[in-house]
């Protein structure tokens, strides 16, 4: 939810330092003239503790069938904003403003993304009221084993959330430590939070010989949580409340022993070592998810050969991407690093699967699916684990080269000139429910026809998995 937000917050920023003047359009046809056909709104913005007028808060109204296609205002010196001349749709609203939480139209909580504002022909909403709560700050210092500061750190805020029916710990807001180990953590709701800190270093080195012998002495830092346990079940929770700074929370950082990562890619579609290949190391555990970022764990190989050094201890893919003829391919291996250098990773390159199937809409025949997506997502891949389907007008689908893995279904989009309450209902192989258990593909294997189930039933929108 929060990354969903902060996309939002983005698009309009953008939208509104691209766009001069109170009001502002970007729908395709232009912005329409005033008329009894287009809508309007209006409103007023205030401190949620106080009730005085917040001036110039942004105030974002965005299409729901077109990210390009908005309307942007300001409030004024009384807290109030108006947007006129626009056109009828379905919109989310979003007012924001620095020092604030951002809020959304129909928000009733943190966990509540907002409602959809429907807006009719010739509608004006007038009346509409926002109330802004201070956001929350937690801020602290981070020093090395012998008391110097330590910048360039990376800071988290993360608390435990229930995803797609798994507890993990989910970041809200991030930062980095200034040369005097500062950070800052700005823009929280009021909670409970956990603070975890990394050094995220650059693992790859130009690969050497895989037969050398010497030794690793490398040294690094363990990921550390406050008041300093790298144990996410000992580290100290930090409550705060709206608008409230907590300072002082400092903590060290512990010196560990670092390992390398050394292995070979093949490339079976070619039957020689891969030439052109790139490889990601990802920790296994969605709790230390966080703590390695996409451009840490890389590196490219040279003849097949490929290296990481500087890697903690613990539980990581390996995974492959190749990118020969115009094609991408990714295969992966599981590791373990305890107390010794790994040399003797083996990836393997294969073709991947390939599937065909179709959507229904459950008790209708004919439906046009040309605005209808299908994606496969493998949880575990935090950063390639999305396989796109081309789905065709009548519905069938087709997913070319699917690697291994295990792959929940996501459905997205509306067929036109129906409402918006489907959701997904079902996804079957071979007659057996793939949607909660998730899609097993198997190098090399083979998998029946996929049939996914729509319906209308209910007005909940496209449910996801």
């Amino acid at each position: 939810m929060v990354r969903a937000f902060a996309r939002f917050c983005v698009l309009f920023l953008l939208l509104a330092s691209a766009l001069s003047g109170q009001q502002v359009s970007a729908t395709k046809a232009g912005q329409l003239p005033q008329s009894k056909d287009t809508c309007s709104i209006g409103g007023l913005v205030v401190k949620a503790s106080t009730g005085e007028p917040i001036k110039k808060a942004g105030v974002y109204l965005q299409a729901t069938d077109d990210p390009r296609s908005g309307y942007s205002a300001h409030t004024d010196a009384t807290g109030h904003f108006a947007i006129d001349r626009i056109e009828p749709g379905r919109y989310r609203l979003q007012v924001e403003h620095t020092g604030y939480l951002s809020q959304s139209y129909g928000e009733t909580s943190s966990a509540n993304s907002g409602a959809v504002l429907t807006l009719g022909p010739g509608r004006e909403m007038k009346d509409l009221l926002f109330r802004l709560s201070s956001w929350a700050v937690i801020s602290g210092r981070i020093t090395d084993e012998n008391g110097e500061p330590l910048p360039n750190v990376s800071v988290d805020a993360v608390r435990h959330s229930v995803n797609e029916g798994k507890q993990a710990l989910q970041a809200q807001r991030s930062a980095e430590t200034n040369d005097l180990g500062e950070f800052r953590l700005y823009g929280l709701a009021k909670g409970r939070y956990l603070v975890r800190a990394q050094v995220r270093e650059r693992w790859n080195r130009i690969p050497t010989p895989l037969n050398t012998d010497d030794a690793s002495n490398d040294t690094g830092y363990a990921p550390v949580y406050y008041p300093g346990t790298p144990d996410e079940t000992r580290a100290a929770t930090i409550e705060v409340a709206t608008g409230q700074e907590v300072p002082a929370i400092d903590f060290t950082l512990i010196p560990i022993r670092t390992f390398r990562v050394r292995g070979r890619v093949f490339d079976a579609t070619l039957g020689q070592p891969a030439k052109d290949c790139f490889l990601m190391l990802m920790h296994r555990d969605a709790n230390l998810s966080g703590f390695f970022s996409s451009q840490q764990g890389q590196a490219n190989c040279q003849k097949g050969i490929f290296e990481f050094t500087n890697v903690p201890p613990g539980a990581y893919y390996v995974i492959a991407n190749t990118f020969g003829a115009g094609k991408q391919r990714s295969a992966r291996a599981p590791l373990e690093i305890e107390n010794t250098d790994v040399n003797d990773v083996s990836i393997t390159i294969v073709r991947g699967t390939d599937l065909t199937g179709r959507i229904r809409v459950e008790g209708r025949e004919a439906v046009d699916f040309s605005e209808v997506h299908v994606w496969l997502r493998d949880p575990e891949m935090y950063f390639n684990g999305v396989q796109g389907a081309v789905v065709k007008s009548d519905g069938i689908l087709t997913i070319e080269d699917v690697p291994e893995g295990n792959y929940q279904i996501e459905v997205g989009g509306i067929p036109p000139g129906y409402s918006p309450d489907f959701y997904t209902k079902d996804a079957l192989v071979n007659g057996e429910s793939v949607l909660d258990k998730g899609l097993a593909i198997a190098a090399g294997s083979s998998r029946g026809a996929l049939e996914i189930v729509v319906s209308s039933a209910r007005s909940c929108g496209w449910k996801r998995y």
